[in-house]
């Protein structure tokens, strides 16, 4: 008996077994299409939600820069300088054994906008006069001669006359002439 109620299970659970496929409102491969559809587009939505997330979490703590701030050395201008030219030529002889004549024409670069210090290196012409005659007698022409010498003599002159200013400082030594001779 128990195998009767094991083969009228197994008829009820089957169903029909006639062979005929049951068509539904759609056809399968539209129901496939639509499925497929569906999956791309939620993975295309939460791949959208995560990069947003993303991104909103990663630029939460920062402020938005126009532009990245430049160091003097990578400035592409230079700024424009007032110029105090009235220390006049200096000549004067160095420090060598054989001692060259040294002629020079200082120009003294700063910022436009300190009046003060406009006037202050009016008042200590003279005394600029003397750091900068004194700088000169005391190197060799091999010191000073050459253009990477030059520059190292800016450098020099212009932290020697900051060390005097009160009002502010230079920002440049030019040289309206520079010429190391010997005689």
């Amino acid at each position: 008996m128990s195998d009767e109620l094991f083969e009228a299970e197994e008829e009820s659970v089957g169903g029909d077994q006639s062979g005929k496929k049951k068509v539904g409102f759609l056809p399968g491969i539209v129901i496939q299409i639509l499925k497929w559809a569906a999956i791309i587009l939620g993975a295309v939505i939460f791949i959208v939600t995560v990069v947003v997330v993303t991104v909103s979490i990663l630029n939460s703590g920062n402020k938005a820069q126009s532009q990245a701030p430049l160091s003097a050395e990578y400035q592409a201008t230079k700024p424009i300088y007032a110029y105090y030219s009235n220390i006049g030529e200096i000549r004067g002889r160095t420090a060598d054994q054989v001692p060259h004549t040294v002629i020079v024409d200082p120009v003294l670069g700063f910022d436009p906008n300190n009046k003060a210090l406009a006037a202050e290196l009016g008042q200590r012409a003279p005394e600029i006069r003397d750091i900068v005659l004194s700088y000169f007698i005391s190197k060799s022409a091999s010191q000073l001669d050459g253009a990477d010498n030059m520059q190292r003599v800016k450098d020099d002159l212009r932290e020697e006359i900051n060390r005097i200013l009160a009002h502010g400082k230079i920002a440049e030594v030019f040289f309206k002439s520079y010429n190391v001779v010997e005689f």
